[in-house]
């Protein structure tokens, strides 16, 4: 009899202690109808400030949003919640054959510092490439933003000349004036830019068109082009071509890919050397951006390992331009690969989303090198 009368015992005390864990366990806890009332929430949940309102009956609208959802579907789905500085991330779980669904809380907010910092040292560090890359196209930029300024000189004297003649030729002047002001502007656009490329910034999504934003960067290395033998080939869609995304951090990319080309084709000497840059609009709602050069290709040795951070087949390369460009291209929420150019040389190409989605969510941050 007492034997029975303990293990009586003990079954009441293992249904107490299961019927008191949600309101000791520290993380939240918390039960909703399917109406989206709230039925039991425990001490963590009550404490989280933000969490419950109208006297603790319901959830604030985007987590009751997410309830509906999940128990519309009858999946669960994850989603965080910020509550001050805290951050918590919160599982919707519907309970099978029941009318309600239970919400599980776990504080992420350490998690959350530490992503942060590891994307601010990533924008750093693509910051710093780009600086790299630019130091190493001073001669070209340099030589580029000279052809508007002789251009301005050049078209100034010709001013005065027009003017000091007995008769002033003001037809003339106009042009001249004219010109002036469009190799003014030129030289001004190439100097923002350069600024832009330089500047530490967030990143910015917004509306742009790709084909503007690969054409500056070409302006940036046409010399660098010429000074190397390369030819350069362009073939850009003449429709759509607004897509969304951080012009500074594409053209980051289009800058390595165009350096990295030219430096693939250095010691060709038995061919022409082509660079060949294109966009097209592909299904589902994307833009196609390709790189081509004639190259000696990538080594099928080294292929699976050319976009890890470090690793370079070049003899003073960082080995970071390639991992930084997937990374920024990843973080547009799209796709960046590599494949062999037929009869020689190496494809680079990456998708990007077409204007009218929304806004990525970033897998990863960053920038180039």
């Amino acid at each position: 009899m007492m034997q029975k009368d303990k293990t009586a015992s003990e079954m009441l005390k293992q249904v107490h202690d299961m019927a008191t864990f949600p309101e000791e366990n520290p993380n939240p806890v918390l039960r909703l109808s399917g109406a989206g009332e709230v039925l039991f929430a425990n001490s963590a949940a009550r404490a989280l400030a933000g969490l419950l309102e109208n006297n603790g009956s319901r959830l604030p609208h985007e987590l009751r949003v997410e309830v509906a959802a999940a128990h519309a579907a009858r999946q669960t789905r994850e989603v965080e919640f910020a509550s001050g500085e805290q951050h918590f991330s919160f599982v919707v779980t519907p309970v099978p054959g029941k009318a309600y669904i239970n919400l599980y809380g776990r504080e992420i907010t350490e998690e959350r510092r530490a992503h942060l910092a590891v994307l601010k040292a990533r924008a750093e560090l693509a910051r710093v490439g780009r600086l790299t890359t630019m130091g190493e196209l001073v001669a070209s930029i340099a030589h580029e933003i000279n052809q508007p300024l002789a251009a301005i000189a050049v078209n100034g004297d010709a001013c005065l000349r027009w003017l000091n003649r007995d008769e002033p030729d003001l037809d003339e002047v106009r042009n001249a004036v004219s010109r002036i002001t469009q190799d003014g502007r030129r030289a001004g656009q190439m100097i923002e830019n350069l600024r832009a490329l330089a500047k530490k910034s967030e990143p910015q999504f917004a509306r742009l068109d790709i084909n503007g934003a690969i054409q500056e960067i070409l302006a940036l290395t046409r010399s660098e082009l010429t000074q190397h033998d390369v030819v350069l080939h362009t073939d850009l869609s003449v429709g759509d071509r607004m897509v969304f995304g951080d012009r500074v951090q594409l053209q980051q990319v289009m800058l390595n890919l165009i350096m990295n080309g030219i430096e693939a084709m250095s010691a060709v000497m038995d061919r022409p050397k082509i660079l060949t840059i294109s966009s097209e609009r592909v299904e589902p709602s994307g833009i196609l951006v390709a790189v081509k050069d004639t190259g000696a290709g990538v080594d099928p040795a080294t292929a699976d390992r050319i976009f890890e951070s470090f690793f370079t087949t070049k003899p003073n390369g960082m080995g970071m331009g390639l991992s930084i460009c997937r990374s920024i291209i990843e973080a547009h929420g799209e796709r960046f690969w590599a494949s062999p150019n037929t009869p020689h040389g190496a494809i680079f190409q990456f998708t990007l989303p077409a204007d009218g989605r929304d806004p990525p969510t970033p897998r990863q941050a960053t920038s180039s090198s």
